[in-house]
């Protein structure tokens, strides 16, 4: 009995020292990689088991700027490598070797710039495998302009960036016989020109060329990647491709037999995770390929090719392949943003170019055909029309549309000869849209083609056609008994408090301006009246019934404005509907003649859900910002309620002697 105890037990010994042997098996470094395009050192390793139980520490060290970290537990197989960095930018070199063999910890040293601030730096783990990031501060990044999409094929050597870097030479005579001695050397040299992938040096441990001579070698390499793509995961929404760098696509083709997308990922090398791997969306196929050495390329086997569109996300390191006819907003982007300004630029009548502006990072998508570029800003829900329809005037640009699209977001469509190439560029604060434009066909000013020309409007009253396009414009029609019909919807209200400062609330100084302009109306004999006139909460959905239920000739909702900083002030009026613009062109002008003391900020086309969901003229009004100071202090004066309650209704007033006429 006692036998079959000790044995049992010499058993359960026995698996533990193999699971123990498991968990702390070394790790293998097998090659080196640095891309000095995207700013990231891989350390590629054979064993993911030691990822948890090696955390890595990050020195700091001056005299020369540098840091190191090591990685413990872990195994050099190739030979010491000493990248020296020629091409300029912050990272100067980069020292990886065996710092010790007992135990085995492989150092990695990396020297910068003086000026660098090497707190920016970022250490990452991925399936085993190490790398570091490194964020130029030196630079100017929020001016640095990435092509995210190009129509041409180019080739990919215009995005190779060159590195000098020396290595351990080993003699023939001392190399383990497991490795091709005429080769050796060379292939360890290679591991850097084979971008992010494994190398092909075999795996030995620091022992076996510890009795080797040992001489140093230099070249020069060209790296050939900006993205390394290591994921692909069907989403409720698409399919999101991910990875570690900076990428650029080409012009997509829909190719039949079967009906498939292609899209091809420029300077790209994809991880062996997912290359020539098949994945799944729903009923469709995703294939993964490495149609080039540095170029990544995604098949999409699907029925409905040419509806997927790429989502760029705001971090540029992901892109979302998505319908367009199943999209939302608020399924892609839990931030919203404005276009805030616009510029054209030309170079001559055949380069010419347009950088839009926004107050956040916007997350868009671009589709390109035969005679259009268009441009879908899903997390953008507000632009000044007056402003972005006065700085396209007479460019090259003048004929492309904009719309504020329901669910959407904005699209903003350029008519294009299919001669014209276009290569679109984002800010790496994601802030920032630049088209670069060049048309042969452009040597003439271009006459508007059928999709410029206005349509006719339809002969019935409608709320807004499929493009948010054309609509008529309501006219206030007499009632039998000559009344004039007014709704006032004094921003928030009850448990909305809207927008708080020092004590103050938006909804105190919306209800008493919003009383002001109905007894002011009243006055002059309008019937008013108000989605509510006591401290009420009233859900938008409750303010639109009851404008629509009410059928008033023209609807008002009055606001106060907030910013994060306490710079900004002013009135602005915002509006949705096309046949909104008189009355917010007129009721903003008569309120800019009545408040003096503020910014004029100018007319704002806008997605807020009281006017775009009502079917009359329909405007909200901004009246100052709550966040000032300064202008909080006038907004809760008698004076400025006053004053702004005039001008409120001056302006409606106006607006009717406008229709009558």
């Amino acid at each position: 009995m006692k036998k079959i105890i000790y044995s049992i037990l010499l058993i359960f010994l026995f698996i533990g020292f193999l699971s123990a042997q498991s968990v702390f098996a070394d790790d293998k470094i097998t090659s080196v990689n640095y891309d000095i395009s995207a700013n990231m050192l891989f350390l590629t390793s054979g064993n993911s088991s030691n990822t948890e139980k090696n955390p890595i520490k990050l020195v700091k060290l001056s005299n020369p700027n540098r840091v190191y970290f090591d990685i413990e537990n872990s195994v050099l197989t190739t030979a010491k490598q000493d990248f020296q960095v020629t091409s300029g930018g912050v990272l100067r070199q980069v020292v990886v070797s065996q710092n010790s063999t007992n135990p085995n910890v492989v150092r990695v040293v990396m020297y910068f710039a003086e000026a660098y601030n090497t707190s920016n730096l970022k250490i990452m783990r991925l399936n085993g495998n190490i790398i570091v990031q490194i964020n130029n501060d030196v630079c100017a990044l929020a001016n640095y302009m990435h092509e995210i999409y190009r129509d041409t094929k180019y080739d990919s050597n215009d995005y190779y960036s060159f590195v000098s870097m020396t290595s351990q030479q080993v003699s023939a005579n001392d190399l383990p016989l497991t490795a091709t001695a005429s080769n050796a050397p060379e292939k360890v040299l290679n591991q850097i020109q084979q971008a992010f992938e494994n190398s092909t040096v075999p795996v030995s441990v620091k022992s076996s060329y510890q009795n080797a001579n040992v001489s140093v070698i230099k070249k020069n390499f060209k790296l050939k990647s900006k993205y390394y793509l290591t994921g692909v995961q069907a989403r409720q929404n698409g399919i999101l491709i991910s990875g570690y760098g900076t990428f650029t696509i080409e012009k997509p083709m829909v190719l039949p037999n079967p009906n498939r997308l292609v899209l091809d990922f420029a300077n790209t090398v994809s991880s062996p995770a997912v290359r020539s791997k098949t994945f799944k969306y729903g009923e469709d196929t995703i294939r993964v390929g490495q149609f080039e050495a540095n170029r990544a390329r995604i098949v999409i086997t699907t029925p409905n090719a040419d509806r997927y569109i790429p989502v760029y996300s705001a971090d540029g390191q992901s892109v979302l392949i998505a319908d367009k006819e199943n999209l939302s907003h608020d399924k892609l982007s839990n931030i919203t943003t404005n276009l805030v300004s616009t510029r054209v630029t030309k170079t001559n009548e055949q380069n010419y170019g347009l950088n839009l502006y926004f107050s956040k990072p916007v997350v868009y998508s671009v589709k390109r055909d035969a005679n259009n570029l268009t441009l879908y800003m899903f997390n953008a829900l507000q632009y000044n029309d007056q402003d972005f329809r006065s700085v396209i005037k007479g460019s090259s640009v003048e004929n492309s549309k904009i719309y504020l699209m329901p669910r959407v977001g904005l699209r903003y469509s350029i008519p294009l000869d299919s001669r014209d190439t276009v290569k679109v560029y984002t800010g790496t604060d994601a802030r920032t849209i630049k088209i670069a434009f060049k048309s042969p066909s452009k040597a003439i000013k271009r006459q508007p083609t059928i999709a410029d020309t206005p349509t006719t409007l339809p002969t019935k009253v409608k709320n807004v056609d499929k493009n948010n396009d054309k609509v008529e414009m309501p006219k206030i029609t007499p009632r039998k008994n000559g009344e004039r019909v007014v709704v006032i919807d004094p921003g928030h209200g009850g448990k909305d408090y809207g927008a708080i400062r020092a004590g103050i609330n938006e909804k105190d100084i919306t209800l008493d301006v919003s009383k002001l302009v109905a007894a002011m109306l009243r006055a002059k004999g309008y019937k008013v009246y108000m989605s509510h006139d006591t401290d009420k909460f009233v859900p938008l959905q409750g303010i639109v019934d009851i404008a629509e239920e009410v059928k008033p000739d023209i609807f008002v909702s009055i606001h106060v404005n907030s910013s994060n900083g306490t710079e900004a002030t002013g009135i602005e009026t915002h509006y949705y509907h096309e046949y909104s613009i008189g009355l917010a062109k007129s009721v903003h002008n008569a309120l800019m003649a009545q408040v003096t003391t503020t910014k004029d900020r100018g007319l704002f086309k806008s997605r807020f859900y009281v006017i775009n969901h009502t079917t009359m003229p329909a405007i909200l009004v901004e009246i100052g910002f709550i966040s000032n100071d300064n202008e909080r202090a006038e907004l809760v004066s008698e004076k400025r309620k006053q004053a702004t309650a005039r001008g409120i209704t001056n302006g409606i007033i106006n607006y009717y002697k406008q229709q009558q006429k």
